[in-house]
Order: C-alpha cells, then sequence, then structure tokens
C-alpha cells in the first residue's frame, strides 16, 4: 500500500513538473516573440550585426516601442552607458486609446468606498489593463542567449566596464543545460589597489579568469520579503545597482530568464576611506529559489570561500533543512540571514552566524553582514574564475561552441609564436621592423642635419645623407614576417602583454 503511494505521489510530482516545464516554455517563447528574437534562436546575433550606424544611433532614447527593446538596449551598452537598463517602454496605441476613453468618476457618494479601495480586480480586468512590462534583465539574457560567442563577449566586457554583474552560470532557457561562458571573460581585465612590504599604495591590473580571491556566494530558499540582490550592492558600492534587484527602476513583477543564472561581480579596493574590505572580493548570486536550481548550488557552495544564505522559516524535515544542516556541519564558514528574526548579529559558533532582518534598518544589516563577512575572509580559500570549467555537469563554451574554439585556437597560435620573447623584440623582430635601432638612428642624423658641427658644415650634411641612404637601404631588406592581415591582431597582443607586465611589476 505504501509502495503504491509512493509511486501515484512521484506520478502527480512528475506530472505537475511537466506542466510547469510546459508554462515555462510559453512563456521563453512569447519574450522572444516580443522582442523579435525568435529567429535569432537558430541564427546568432553577430557583433557586426549590431556594431553598424542606424538612423537610431544618433538619438537619445528616453523610451522606445518593445520591437526596439534589443537594439536600444546594445546600443547603450556598447557606449558605455550604466544605464543601459532603464528603457522605458512605450504604451501601445490601443492601451493609450482605451485609457481616454474610459469615463472618470467625480461623485463618490454613491459608491462602496470599501469594495473600491480593498477589492481585487477580476481576472480579466488586470489583463487588460496591467500587462507585465519585459523585465530588463530579460532583454539582457534573451540577446544574450542569442548571440554568438563574440557577441556576448563584447556585451560581458562592456557590462564590466559599466560595473554590472557578469553571467557566470546560463542555464539555456529550452534545454536547462547549464554553461560557464568562460570565453566571455577573456577580454575583460580588472584593477584595484594594494599595499607593497613597504605600505606603499600601488596599482594591480589583472585578468579576471586568471585572478585569484575569496568568493562571497548568496542564495535564498523559497520567495522572501528582502532583497538579496540589493544587500549584495550595499557591500559593493551602495550608490550603484551592480545586480539587478526589484526595486531598481524598470523592474516587473515576472522575469522569465533569470531564475537559476549565477551572477559575478567583484569588490575591487581603492584605498580609501570608503573601502568596505581591504582586498579584492568576489560576490555570487544564485537568483531564484535554491531548492530548485540543486545543480547550480552545489557547484557554488564547493567552491564558496564564505557562505550567506536568506532563510526563510523551515520545517524541521523539510528536505531544503538538509541541505543547510550540511553547510552548518562543513567548516566553511555560514551566514544565515533571517527574515522573520529582528536579532542583531550573533556567532552561534566558529564560523556560523545568524543576522535577522525583520524590521531592521538596511544600513544597520548591510554592516553586522560586512563585519560577518569579514571575520571570515582572513581564513578562507581563495576562488578562480577558471576552476568553474573543472565540473563535468556543465557545458563550457570553449569547448563546445565553434566560435570560441576558432577564435581560442587562433590566439593561441599567435601566443605561441611569440611567448617568451622580450616586447621590444616583438615590435623590431616581427610587427615593426622598420621603427627599431635603424630608425632611431636615421631620426638622430636627421635632427644632426639642421645642427652641423664641423669646420666644413657641407661635407659634413653630405656625409649624414649618405649614412642616412644606407639606413633606409637596411631599413628596406629588413623582411616582414606577418601579413598585414595579422597586424591588428599582433597590436592587441602587444597591448595585452604590456598590460600584463605592468601588473607583475606593481605586484613585485
Amino acid at each position: 500500500m505504501d509502495y503504491t503511494i509512493t509511486e501515484e505521489n512521484r506520478a502527480r510530482d512528475w506530472a505537475k513538473s511537466l506542466g510547469t516545464r510546459e508554462k515555462e516554455l510559453k512563456e521563453v517563447e512569447e519574450l522572444f516573440h516580443r522582442l523579435q528574437l525568435e529567429a535569432m534562436c537558430n541564427f546568432k546575433l553577430r557583433a557586426s550585426d549590431v556594431l553598424q550606424i542606424t538612423p537610431h544611433s544618433l538619438e537619445s532614447h528616453g523610451c522606445c516601442t518593445e520591437e526596439e527593446l534589443v537594439h536600444i538596449f546594445l546600443q547603450k551598452l556598447l557606449m558605455m552607458n550604466y544605464r543601459a537598463r532603464n528603457i522605458t517602454v512605450k504604451e501601445t496605441i490601443e492601451h493609450h486609446n482605451e485609457k481616454q476613453q474610459k469615463p472618470k468618476l467625480s461623485s463618490a457618494d454613491n459608491v462602496d468606498v470599501f469594495n473600491e479601495i480593498f477589492k481585487s480586480p477580476s481576472l480579466s480586468d488586470e489583463r487588460k489593463c496591467n500587462a507585465d512590462p519585459i523585465h530588463p534583465m530579460d532583454v539582457q539574457m534573451a540577446v544574450f542567449h542569442c548571440a554568438d560567442g563574440f557577441l556576448k563577449q563584447l556585451m560581458v566586457t562592456k557590462l564590466s566596464q559599466c560595473r554590472y554583474a557578469l553571467p557566470l552560470l546560463v542555464p539555456d532557457p529550452f534545454t536547462r543545460q547549464i554553461e560557464f561562458p568562460l570565453w566571455t571573460f577573456r577580454e575583460t581585465n580588472q584593477s584595484w589597489k594594494i599595499k607593497n612590504n613597504n605600505n606603499e599604495t600601488m596599482s594591480q591590473s589583472q585578468p579576471v579568469w586568471k585572478a585569484e580571491s575569496p568568493m562571497v556566494f548568496f542564495f535564498r530558499f523559497s520567495s522572501v520579503s528582502s532583497s538579496k540582490s540589493q544587500l549584495i550592492n550595499n557591500l559593493i558600492n551602495e550608490k550603484h545597482h551592480t545586480f539587478f534587484h526589484r526595486h531598481c527602476p524598470g523592474s516587473s513583477r515576472t522575469r522569465v530568464l533569470m531564475d537559476g543564472v549565477v551572477e559575478i561581480a567583484w569588490f575591487c579596493p581603492s584605498r580609501t576611506d570608503d573601502d568596505k574590505f581591504t582586498d579584492r572580493v568576489a560576490f555570487c548570486n544564485l537568483h531564484g529559489d535554491a531548492g530548485e536550481h540543486e545543480k547550480q548550488l552545489d557547484i557554488m557552495t564547493s567552491m564558496a570561500s564564505v557562505i550567506v544564505v536568506v532563510l526563510p522559516t523551515l520545517d524541521r524535515n523539510d528536505k531544503r533543512m538538509a541541505k543547510i544542516r550540511s553547510l552548518y556541519r562543513d567548516p566553511k564558514p555560514l551566514i544565515c540571514l533571517l527574515p522573520e528574526n529582528d536579532s542583531a548579529l550573533t556567532e552561534q559558533r566558529n564560523g556560523k552566524y545568524k543576522i535577522g532582518l525583520k524590521d531592521r534598518d538596511q544600513a544597520d544589516v548591510s554592516e553586522d553582514l560586512r563585519k560577518a563577512i569579514t571575520d571570515c575572509l582572513p581564513y578562507a580559500f581563495t576562488f578562480r574564475l577558471e576552476d568553474v570549467s573543472k565540473h563535468s555537469d556543465i557545458t563550457v563554451d570553449e569547448e563546445d561552441d565553434n566560435d570560441c574554439k576558432t577564435g581560442k585556437d587562433a590566439a593561441q597560435h599567435m601566443i605561441g609564436l611569440l611567448e617568451k620573447k622580450d616586447l621590444t623584440n616583438i615590435q623590431e623582430s616581427f610587427l615593426l621592423p622598420h621603427q627599431g635601432t635603424l630608425w632611431h638612428q636615421w631620426c638622430k642624423m636627421n635632427k644632426e642635419l639642421n645642427r652641423p658641427q664641423g669646420d666644413d658644415p657641407e661635407m659634413e650634411i653630405s656625409n649624414k645623407k649618405v649614412e642616412m641612404r644606407k639606413i633606409r637601404e637596411e631599413q628596406h631588406k629588413a623582411p616582414i614576417k606577418f601579413s598585414w592581415m595579422n597586424i591588428p591582431q599582433l597590436i592587441f597582443l602587444i597591448y595585452s602583454t604590456s598590460i600584463t607586465e605592468h601588473g607583475q611589476k606593481s605586484q613585485n
């Protein structure tokens, strides 16, 4: 009998999950239809498609139609406009006319005031008058899903320059397969200030995929009243919406593509009195109910230096409570944020904290959270972004995407030709052979032509010109080892090499 009941429950749960999945797919298809991106699911958007000058390029768009959302968002993002997500959508003409034609009631003498104020509108009225606008993060993620590897990389680079959080783990909206877009981080660099052994402030720069730092991972179980993303923003920069949250301009009640996405952002110290932390710290944020995204939860908790969970009151036998017990018994620091508790920061035992959120000022909560994280960081191990690719149950764009594989192979081939060579040797021997020592000698003699020093100026000038012609002939004999088509790539490589060398010198 018990076996039969169990099988019935499993069948009921399976049917329920199947119905939920069908509903999610319909919502995704409707979103792509509203954004006019259906065709781009199969034929990817390329950088050349969006890096075009159009009649809209020079216009300042305060608002736009839904059909223009994708292009306006990309245009603002590529211009590094940090308000790229704040796009207002125009009301449709039909909805505007409907509002104009609706009679306005002036007298309230003979109405049921209670019903008028407190009664919920019917479902049909609510659909007519209050259709949900497209969530700004759905616009960003829809474009991300429809972009090829190089446009994704360009988007992530610009998001980083706008100080926005970057997508780290991205579930496919149709297959639910989780992807780690490592290729998109390859061009992103960060700079921060450090103190050397002489207590001098120095600048350090490094690619984000290579740098190591502690990582604080945030997640929640169930729906909670407090905004997790807003709490993280207060730790990084309370004046900037690094992680988009429910109180940001343009936010809507519904979102389609963000649940299950893990985003990452970094706090980079500037060595001023306003710094919240003394060292560079990564912050990761799992969007949605973590109980429905166990794979992302397992990956991030295994890699986190400090774990922060927003935790509603759970039943003792709740399966989510089993996960909390496991984390609590792990030596890794754990901070529990309790929306239904009003207590201040309390350390229950070594590395285990709880902080109440109920009826508490946001600044006090942020300060308690900062103190708890700061206490944990000296003993925490570091996180390296590239190590996420070691997990076997996710895909990595550099391994599965043909565009990314081609780009990476070409980059490695170029670096292989030039690695272990001095930067000046690369410029003189490979890229600019006419502008090395010979060029400096020629310039020096050309300068001396106008300042003859000997007793016979004309003879000296004549001899200089003969030597300069010989130098020119030697310059012309110098072989160019790369074709002109490779020069832009080599210039970028030299620029990247110089940044790396500068970072290493600062570190030393």
